[in-house]
């Protein structure tokens, strides 16, 4: 193929001497006879190209490589591991409180469906807990509140208090529901339990003739203020619940229509 590949490459006019008169075939149709063969030769054997062998891709640098690798590496998603004490506390409590009532036997059979469904409610739980305590409160502690509502609007100022509400926006609206599932079965097993029976040991210790305090009387009302502060974190969370799920949207707007307004016409 290489001697036919080479003939092809330098013309086949050259390797033809010019026919006689007298021959039945025309010169015009060893030509096309030729110029064929060369096509399905080339159509046959593949060529040797090295350059068009697959290269490894180029790295694209992006935007964030002008920065610090500081600054880059809080934007890598691989590194982000976020820290989530009471989330994490939530998801063992509920984890083991679970194998109690059900059984071993039962956890153990449903252990996939049970872990996923406590792994998403942790998940949810730790986007909260982690935005406040590992990116808003360090924000605050060096910078203050200023940027929320400032005299002077800069672009500094616009920009922290756009993007925070943009995030608070979507973080809340989806976190919150967890939440208030959380807080509501909590306030269900041990808030009203709490209020409904230390009520009653209160009524009737307090019926008694006996007028010394009583150290039952006394840890009789502990346990009913706690299970008041359960059923009232339970109050809050529904009530900001609605809030996120109605208004805080509109809130948002509002918020960042104004800061814009104040940046660029009024200051």
């Amino acid at each position: 193929s290489g001697s036919r590949q080479s003939w092809c490459r330098k013309g086949s006019h050259s390797h033809l001497n010019d026919p006689p008169a007298s021959s039945e075939i025309p010169l015009a149709t060893m030509r096309r006879l030729a110029y064929l063969a060369c096509s399905a030769t080339a159509l046959v054997t593949p060529r040797r190209r090295p350059l068009l062998h697959k290269q490894p891709a180029f790295h694209r640098p992006t935007a964030l490589h002008a920065f610090d690798p500081a600054t880059v590496a809080a934007f890598d998603p691989s590194k982000f591991a976020p820290v989530c004490t009471a989330s994490d506390a939530i998801y063992r409590g509920a984890q083991q409180s679970l194998a109690i009532i059900v059984g071993p036997k039962v956890f153990e059979e449903y252990a996939p469906l049970i872990a996923g469904g406590l792994l998403r409610v942790r998940l949810e739980l730790c986007v909260v807990e982690s935005f406040f305590g590992e990116a808003v409160l360090p924000f605050v502690q060096k910078n203050g509140l200023s940027w929320v509502l400032p005299f002077h609007e800069t672009v500094e100022t616009f920009l922290a208090g756009t993007i925070f509400a943009l995030v608070l926006n979507f973080i809340l609206v989806g976190s919150t529901k967890i939440l208030q599932v959380v807080v509501t079965w909590f306030d269900f097993f041990l808030g009203m339990p709490s209020r409904f029976v230390s009520t009653k040991a209160i009524e009737q210790l307090s019926d008694e003739d006996d007028a010394s305090p009583k150290p039952a009387v006394v840890a009789f009302t502990v346990s009913k203020t706690a299970g008041e502060a359960i059923g009232l974190a339970r109050q809050f969370v529904d009530a900001l619940d609605v809030f996120t799920s109605q208004y805080l949207s509109l809130t948002t707007a509002a918020y960042i229509t104004f800061k814009f307004l104040h940046f660029r016409v009024f200051d």
